[in-house]
């Protein structure tokens, strides 16, 4: 771990390693949290409304929360500290995080807000997104050079993700549970009372 650090960050002390993972935890840990609690309602409820789905409260959470905060810890942590140590596997993890970061912020958060849907959890913990994604980028500039298509394909995983992956899932999940169905959210009113059950 202390080699891969060494090689692919600008710094050159290992202790700067554990600051950083504890930055990517906790900024993790504060959008996924926001995300949950909601003003008025979770995120896979805004979501849900969106398209038109009610996505019950077990899946969302379990999904929305509990996976997806793991998910980002283990590709937190394969990034910053290089573990469990294949070549390119942490430079991977390092494009995916800075494109997860980006396009959560952007898609999921400022797109959904500036066409009306309103509101929207998790808002204004984007900037800590951006923030490390900036961070990231300048820090382990040696790491995604050294790499760059491990970088870009990571890149693309992570800003999948947000973009493709959760967007289909939902839309596919829709088409599975006709039950949950109901009348696509307006942008620029409420969210509908059928999302805040």
């Amino acid at each position: 771990m202390l080699d891969y650090f060494s090689n692919a960050a600008i710094f050159h002390s290992a202790l700067a390693m554990f600051p950083i993972l504890g930055a990517n935890f906790a900024f993790t840990l504060v959008h996924i949290l926001q995300e949950w609690k909601g003003e008025k309602v979770p995120l896979w409820r805004v979501f849900g409304a969106v398209i038109g789905l009610f996505v019950p409260n077990w899946l969302g959470f379990l999904s929305f929360t509990v996976a997806l905060c793991l998910l980002q810890w283990l590709i937190g942590l394969i990034a910053i500290t290089g573990w469990p140590g294949w070549p390119e596997l942490p430079i991977w993890a390092l494009g995916t995080t800075i494109g997860a970061r980006l396009a959560d912020s952007a898609v999921s958060h400022w797109l959904l807000y500036a066409r009306g849907y309103r509101p929207n959890p998790g808002l204004s913990s984007t900037v800590l997104y951006v923030a490390e994604a900036i961070f990231l980028f300048v820090v382990f500039q040696k790491g995604l050079t050294a790499h760059p298509t491990a970088a870009w394909i990571g890149f693309g995983c992570g800003a999948g993700f947000f973009i493709v992956l959760v967007w289909a899932g939902l839309w596919l999940l829709r088409l599975l549970k006709p039950s949950w169905r109901h009348d696509k959210w307006v942008p620029g009113e409420p969210i509908p009372a059928w999302a805040r059950e």
